[in-house]
């Protein structure tokens, strides 16, 4: 078996974190991978802002400012080229993309990666054509290395996976679940304009605002003000409910009691934890064509892609008020969009990391 080397500098934490509070995308990503290679039979040392070094279910945690590793079969860098270089003499180098990969264009990145030339995996096939653009031309082949890429898609928790259907649809109650800067304006003013006048009474669930105060009533003024668009109706105001941060399992639960995900997207997503979480719920969504969104949907299968503001409204009513299409939608989701475990990621993760240079 290999001794993998994980290095990502994102944030702190350690393998413990998960289990105590929210991990962004990327965190609980590493604390999944790093496990089951581990459970595979392999020596795993993640380095990361922690606090200090821990052991904990077979993962070696260790500071990043602590010593640097000495030997490794295989180094992975997470997101960050300059990490490349933090273990010493790795028989193998990997990229692992998370986010959007522009910060290649940098000419000290590219460095970087012409220097080392890791072998890259990539979360989607959207974020692997986006640096394939960056070489579109011959000219900017000669600055773009080919970079030998593979696509892993994230794994999701067996939590959310393969649950029963609901024997009763949910009352006309929306959710986002998403960092409220990702169009959380644009989607609150289409709710109150399109959405709502057609379906009185429905409910917009928020989540990913980190204040509290406005679901409380208490003084202040709550971060959500700054995603209201001006004009807002009363009805559409009283129709909104932020929620407080909450734990992944309520989430899950929340994603599960709503009819429908709605979620106009972003530039930035690369893989959309939320949207795939929600369709292996059995939740069916909205979305926009934007980024990766149209790799987690299957349009008039399991939620519907539309590009238009009306569209979008069109479809968001339909499964607010038609119990028989969300039925079909809702089953669907269940059938099609489960995706796969994190074992399943962890053995395709491995035959990448692993297979000989010439395959």
């Amino acid at each position: 078996m290999a001794r993998i080397i994980i290095a990502d500098s994102t944030n702190r934490y350690d393998g413990r974190s998960f289990e105590l509070r929210p991990l962004g995308g990327t965190e609980s990503s590493v604390c999944h991978m790093a496990e089951e290679l581990a459970r595979r039979g392999h020596e795993v040392v993640c380095y990361t802002n922690c606090d200090g070094p821990i052991e904990h279910k077979d993962v070696a945690w260790r500071p990043l400012d602590g010593p640097r590793p000495s030997r490794a079969d295989v180094h992975v860098a997470v997101q960050h080229p300059p990490l490349l270089r933090f273990a010493r003499a790795p028989r193998r180098r990997v990229l692992w993309m998370m986010w959007k990969p522009n910060h290649l264009k940098h000419y000290g990145m590219l460095a970087r990666i012409w220097r080392y030339r890791p072998r890259t995996i990539f979360i989607s096939k959207h974020q692997r054509s986006l640096y394939e653009g960056y070489r579109s031309t011959f000219l900017r082949r000669l600055a773009f290395p080919r970079l030998d890429g593979h696509v892993v898609d994230l794994g999701l928790p067996e939590t959310v996976r393969n649950r029963p259907p609901l024997e009763t649809p949910p009352p006309p109650r929306a959710i986002f679940a998403s960092n409220p800067s990702r169009n959380l304006r644009w989607l609150i003013e289409l709710w109150d304009r399109a959405i709502l006048p057609q379906v009185p009474g429905a409910e917009l669930h928020i989540y990913g605002i980190r204040d509290a105060q406005w679901v409380y009533g208490q003084t202040g003024v709550s971060p959500i003000e700054h995603h209201l668009p001006p004009g807002l109706s009363a009805a559409g105001r009283a129709s909104l409910k932020p929620q407080p941060i909450a734990t992944r399992e309520m989430l899950w639960e929340a994603m599960r009691s709503s009819r429908a995900m709605l979620y106009g997207g972003h530039h930035s997503e690369m893989f959309c934890l939320s949207v795939a979480e929600a369709q292996a719920l059995g939740t069916p969504a909205v979305i926009r064509p934007v980024a990766v969104l149209p790799e987690r949907v299957r349009d008039g299968e399991t939620g519907f892609i539309r590009a238009d503001d009306q569209g979008f409204a069109e479809a968001a009513v339909r499964l607010l008020t038609d119990e028989s299409l969300w039925r079909r939608q809702h089953l669907a989701a269940l059938r099609l969009q489960q995706g796969r475990d994190w074992a399943d990621c962890a053995a395709e993760f491995e035959r990448a990391l692993l297979r000989p240079s010439h395959a």
